[in-house]
């Protein structure tokens, strides 16, 4: 889904995964409450594995997305964050999640998966009662996972239209593919923060 958007840039986050955090939520602050209620004295031993599975589920469900922008597209994944810009990119496909391709290397998307068989099912159905062929469907054909009723689709249209504007308007410099550098950093802090958790968690229920 899209999260936000202004002239330059638009946010997406996949639906289905931030639904899947808000579950495991619920599901963690039903357990923590039960346990502390049933014995308070266990409050530690039950919060601290609480906490470390709902950080996780921050940031493997919930903060993964990708930004679309002037400059390129950035991903932001469970423990990288990449920035591949326009001149690098030479295709974007849709198999199993979005992914972009460069020159010897690809970046996927963790936020904009492919849809299992049965959304692949529902989103041909949704596609045969008027969905518009999708950007980079060949002949008017497309798969599934391009059909812009599922996330990995709309992700991907996304970025071939931003993509073929910048081409098609001369303002992006082709065969320089090879030559632009592709950013990626390592994000340390969130990691850091679960195994830290995962840590303390392990102490105490071992104390016990």
């Amino acid at each position: 889904m899209v999260e936000s958007s202004d002239a330059e840039s638009v946010e997406f986050h996949s639906r289905f995964n931030r639904v899947l955090a808000v579950v495991v939520w619920v599901l963690i602050a039903f357990v923590v409450v039960s346990t502390i209620v049933g014995d308070a004295a266990n409050t530690l031993q039950a919060l601290l594995p609480g906490l470390c599975i709902a950080v996780v589920a921050w940031i493997v469900l919930w903060r993964p997305h990708l930004v679309v922008a002037e400059d390129g597209v950035t991903l932001v994944n469970v423990l990288r964050r990449q920035t591949v810009p326009w001149a690098a990119l030479i295709n974007v496909d849709t198999k199993f999640a979005l992914t972009l391709f460069t020159p010897g290397a690809k970046y996927v998307a963790w936020a904009a998966p492919a849809p299992g068989r049965t959304g692949a099912a529902v989103a041909k159905r949704q596609s045969r009662s008027g969905n518009v062929a999708p950007r980079g469907a060949v002949g008017g054909q497309a798969r599934p996972s391009d059909l812009l009723s599922t996330e990995s689709g709309a992700a991907a249209d996304m970025v071939r239209e931003r993509w073929y504007d910048l081409r098609d308007s001369g303002r992006l410099e082709v065969g320089r593919a090879d030559e632009a550098r592709v950013v990626t950093s390592v994000l340390w802090l969130p990691a850091a923060i679960a195994v830290v958790l995962a840590v303390a968690a392990g102490v105490v229920l071992s104390s016990h």
